[in-house]
Order: structure tokens, then C-alpha cells, then sequence
């Protein structure tokens, strides 16, 4: 699988939640991955997942598929209390 992203929208990111895309696709490959939400609101189909990166973290992540071996990294973000519970429950 290959990944790519914006990297104005990952430097944006990095400031805005502290997050960056590598532990993006950390969370991504990690072995407990949940999707949270299908959303095709933006005119494409995205993906919301859960997942944990190495340094433990439980992340949100925003994805697309605009080609079949390419996943497009969105957003990033740390998750809420709700989502962790919601991701720990699942352990």
C-alpha cells in the first residue's frame, strides 16, 4: 500500500493537533484498526478510522482511495475520550 498526502495539509496538520502523517500510517498498520464512519459528504468516499500508533496514542484518521494501491492521509488528529473508550472496549 502506498500512502500520500498533501504536505501543506500535513504541515497544517502537525500545527493545528500535534500529529503527523507517519504516525498516521502507524495507527493505520497497527493490528487493531476500527473504522469509525463511511462519509462521502465531500463529494468523495472517506474513511474515519481508529487505530494506535507507537508512541501509544489512539488516533483518528481521515483517509481516501482515490486509486486502488493508494491511500490518501486526510487528517489526523489524537482521539477523544469517547473514541479511546470506544477503541479500549475493543481490545
Amino acid at each position: 500500500m502506498q500512502y500520500e498526502w498533501d504536505p501543506k495539509k500535513q504541515q497544517a496538520n502537525l500545527k493545528k493537533h500535534g500529529v503527523s502523517f507517519e504516525d498516521a500510517i502507524e495507527a493505520l498498520n497497527c493490528g487493531l484498526v476500527i473504522v469509525l464512519k463511511e462519509d462521502s459528504d465531500s463529494g468523495e468516499e472517506r474513511y474515519i478510522y481508529l487505530g494506535m500508533c507507537k508512541k501509544l496514542n489512539i488516533l483518528v484518521v481521515v483517509v481516501a482511495y482515490p486509486e486502488e494501491e493508494i491511500t490518501r492521509i486526510i487528517s489526523a488528529r489524537k482521539a477523544n475520550k469517547k473514541e479511546r473508550k470506544f477503541y479500549e472496549a475493543q481490545l
